[in-house]
């Protein structure tokens, strides 16, 4: 009898150490370096590094002092990309950022995302494991960090029960063409109304979609939310820090404009997040309602949108 339950419990185990062996965790971001040359000469190796290794510059963003972020693409991203239903995945950032660490000391610490992480989480039609080897050949690669996400799940990935995905996307305007739509946006986003403001933009090859990257930095006792840093202190406190998450974007889609819903945009980057306390999601409650008004709003869309007269 005792042989037999010992073989039941060995059973058990070797498929228990099977599902555990074949469950692999992906991070959303990789930590480059940690430096203490000065913010301004990093940069400078930074871009530099990023120019020679084939990568196209797409624009900078400094959502606060000290901090730098870089938006890329090349010819793989824009390739799976436009392979892809949507092309959120076609750019990474990386960021340079000058950090107080919580003994006092300081550095600058160079991060980008994870390629592999977003091509599974933005469902690309491709792995980008070659362009995640080109980063790390090109700005270094000491540790991937960020909450942990079994690979198996990032596609089908929401925060917890009966919040968004990332297909439950925000339409925030729906226009007469693609070429209109892309028109209204540029021109709409060029006026900075409620402190959002273009910071890049892509035309996906061979689509009718294109990608835009929004700044925001409204003031924070007007809209809190609609500002960058005022959102980062809530979300990112834990080291390294995790610049790349921003910035936010829009995609216009033939004639539509859409974004990734907040639910899943913030929490994909930020899966450890707590949902209550100084650092959870409780805080931000009303932050996709903003997000939706506010850039709908910036970009020219109708608000409120027809259904709601």
């Amino acid at each position: 009898m005792r042989f037999f339950q010992r073989l039941i419990l060995l059973l058990l185990l070797g498929i228990f150490l099977q599902n555990a062996a074949v469950a692999v965790e992906l991070r959303g971001f990789i930590l480059a370096e940690r430096s203490h040359n000065s913010l301004g000469r990093v940069n400078e190796a930074v871009l530099e590094n990023l120019k020679k290794s084939g990568f196209e510059v797409l624009g900078d963003y400094s959502p606060e002092d000290g901090v730098n972020i870089f938006i890329i693409t090349s010819p793989v991203l824009k390739r799976v990309a436009a392979k892809s239903e949507y092309g959120f995945g076609s750019v990474i950032k990386v960021s340079v950022a000058r950090v107080t660490l919580k003994d006092g000391r300081k550095e600058i610490q160079v991060a980008y995302n994870n390629p592999e992480y977003m091509a599974l989480a933005y469902r690309l039609d491709g792995r980008l494991t070659s362009v995640k080897a080109k980063l790390k050949k090109a700005l270094g690669a000491v540790a991937e960090f960020g909450g942990a996400v079994d690979e198996d799940t990032l596609p089908d990935y929401t925060y917890t029960i009966g919040l968004e995905g990332f297909s439950g996307f925000f339409e925030l305007a729906t226009f007469d063409s693609y070429r209109k739509a892309v028109k209204t946006v540029e021109t709409n986003l060029a006026k900075g109304r409620f402190g959002i403001s273009q910071v890049f933009r892509l035309d996906i090859p061979g689509k009718k979609q294109t990608l835009f990257g929004l700044g925001m930095q409204a003031k924070v006792k007007e809209h809190r939310f609609i500002n960058d840093k005022y959102v980062m202190d809530i979300i990112d406190y834990q080291q390294p820090r995790r610049y790349p998450h921003l910035p936010y974007e829009i995609l216009v889609v033939n004639n539509r404009v859409i974004a990734m819903h907040p639910h899943f945009r913030i929490a994909i980057d930020f899966p450890d997040l707590h949902m209550f306390g100084e650092h959870g999601f409780g805080r931000m409650i009303q932050l996709p309602y903003d997000y939706e008004e506010y850039v709908t709003r910036a970009i020219g869309g109708q608000w409120p949108p027809e259904d709601d007269w």
